[in-house]
């Protein structure tokens, strides 16, 4: 848990695809970039990547075989579902 808003995406993202799993980026210095995540399963572990500013903020960067950049908790769980292939997701629902 960061504390910031990319804890709501992850929280939405869990309920839409059960089984997700999401890895932070490990830095090997302390002042380097860790606002790196990694969602995926047990055969592909980098399916989605979800960028964040500062202690998990917005902007969120999810990017797969796209780009969605955007301060919406909701839209970035939209992208990270739609793109970890949940059957789940239709074109009415609210991720909000």
């Amino acid at each position: 848990m960061t504390g910031g808003a990319v804890d709501q995406v992850f929280a939405r993202v869990r309920h839409a695809v059960p089984g997700v799993q999401i890895e932070r980026l490990a830095v090997t210095h302390a002042g380097d970039d860790d606002n790196v995540y990694f969602l995926g399963d047990e055969l592909a572990m980098d399916r989605v990547q979800v960028d964040t500013g500062p202690g998990g903020q917005p902007p969120f960067l999810v990017e797969a075989d796209e780009r969605v950049v955007t301060s919406e908790v909701a839209e970035a769980v939209a992208a990270a579902v739609g793109w970890l292939g949940s059957g789940d997701v239709g074109s009415g629902d609210d991720f909000a």
